[in-house]
């Protein structure tokens, strides 16, 4: 072989591996479309461009009270309320993307009971430095909070690179209780 043939083939395999090298680092659809992820922990703010939020309690219950509402809701698993306090940034917003993903992957979506989007989070228009204290209540099963991740948008839909508050709910279960009741989100 002579010196130039080498340096062809030397040349083809650069470029195969440089194409290789390539196409694992570029990201696919899937990672170019998820939301960003804003870390926090429980107790503290959570900071985003748009709102803020603080998880300040989790709580589990196998039966859930609405206020102004009888009779108290049963559930096939059992109700996990996380409360909060959301203080909207720059406009008045809604929060509607809100679950939970346990630490096997599985993912939850807030309940969507009747009479519940009348007194949680979900069901609140949050006005800038307005801060609102309430719950958001996911339906799980209780042995499936320890290791689980809070994570909660603006949206729900359409979501694509939108921060996300990704807050890790911890390694201990709360003490399941016969009844959590909810009390109206409000103003501070």
């Amino acid at each position: 072989m002579t010196g130039r043939k080498l340096a062809n083939i030397g040349l083809t395999i650069a470029v195969l591996v440089a194409i290789v090298a390539l196409y694992r680092w570029t990201p696919d659809q899937k990672a170019i479309q998820d939301p960003t992820p804003v870390q926090g922990i429980v107790g503290r703010p959570v900071k985003t461009p748009r709102f803020n939020l603080t998880v300040n309690d989790v709580r589990v219950g196998k039966k859930l009270r609405i206020p102004f509402s009888k009779p108290d809701r049963d559930s096939l698993t059992d109700f996990v309320v996380v409360d909060a306090t959301v203080v909207a940034t720059r406009e008045p917003m809604h929060i509607l993307g809100v679950k939970i993903r346990s630490a096997d992957g599985v993912t939850y979506l807030a309940s969507n009971r009747s009479g519940l989007d009348q007194v949680d989070l979900t069901g609140s228009q949050f006005s800038p430095d307005i801060p609102v204290r309430g719950s958001f209540v996911v339906e799980m099963p209780a042995d499936k909070v320890p290791g689980a991740t809070f994570l909660v948008m603006e949206k729900s839909i359409l979501n694509d690179l939108e921060p996300q508050v990704t807050v890790p709910l911890g390694d201990n279960a709360p003490k399941l209780e016969d009844v959590v009741a909810l009390t109206d989100a409000s103003a501070l």
